[in-house]
């Protein structure tokens, strides 16, 4: 269900048209009269040139409101090096207002992609689902849409549906299904091998990878991979 407009947003918007007016009511004040046309697109140009200013202010805005809600997520000690568990309820607050501030932003879909994973490590299975498809569906081609795709399949996987996702893998090494990289959809075959108690057939997707994908970034953890079946 689609959140309401927030008291914040609405302010942030108030800010634009006020800068906006600030800018107009300076060009009327300050300029002599110009040919009309050029005068139009004299302000228009500038109008454009403002609105860039200020969405790229609220995309740092939203950048650093994320990073803070990921580090809350994942953990931080003194010297900034990240630990294994963070504040999960403390970090889903952040991740919300990151949500609740800046709409339909990146930002805002990558807190969806942490907060799927609050919900999956509570049991919550459906609300992370749905969180899930709907940014498989909205981002299609991209690094949200995988990192999705990757989150989803390992929830299907660990509610029972292995074999329907060992089809899928196969076809996105195939390349039949463009939805993750080969050599991805390779190592997540591996795992779901391991997972299933069957290291050979597991050994033969992480073997692959390691011959075809010579310059993929899962190389070195296939290797490990086959270092622990022997």
């Amino acid at each position: 269900m689609a959140r309401r407009i927030t008291r914040k947003q609405l302010k942030q918007s108030d800010e634009f048209v006020s800068t906006m007016d600030t800018v107009l009511l300076w060009l009327n004040d300050n300029w002599r009269p110009i040919a009309g046309a050029l005068a139009v697109v004299a302000v228009v140009a500038v109008g454009w040139w403002m609105f860039g200013l200020w969405q790229d202010s609220k995309a740092e805005d939203a950048s650093y409101a994320l990073q803070h809600a990921i580090k809350t997520y994942e953990g931080e000690d003194s010297v900034g090096q990240l630990e294994p568990a963070g504040d999960p309820e403390a970090a889903e607050a952040q991740f919300l207002e990151v949500i609740d501030y800046h709409g339909n932003t990146s930002q805002a879909d990558m807190a969806r992609v942490y907060l799927a994973r609050i919900h999956f490590d509570r049991g919550e299975i459906d609300e992370a689902r749905d969180l899930l498809i709907g940014l498989t569906e909205r981002h299609r081609d991209n690094a949200i849409g995988r990192l999705a795709t990757l989150d989803l399949i390992h929830l299907r996987i660990a509610a029972g549906q292995a074999a329907e996702v060992s089809v899928e893998l196969e076809a996105m090494v195939a390349g039949s299904d463009p939805r993750l990289p080969r050599d991805v959809a390779l190592y997540e075959l591996g795992q779901l091998y391991l997972s299933e108690q069957d290291p050979v057939q597991a050994g033969e997707y992480f073997q692959k990878l390691v011959e075809e994908f010579p310059e993929s970034p899962y190389l070195n953890l296939a290797r490990q991979k086959l270092m622990e079946i022997g």
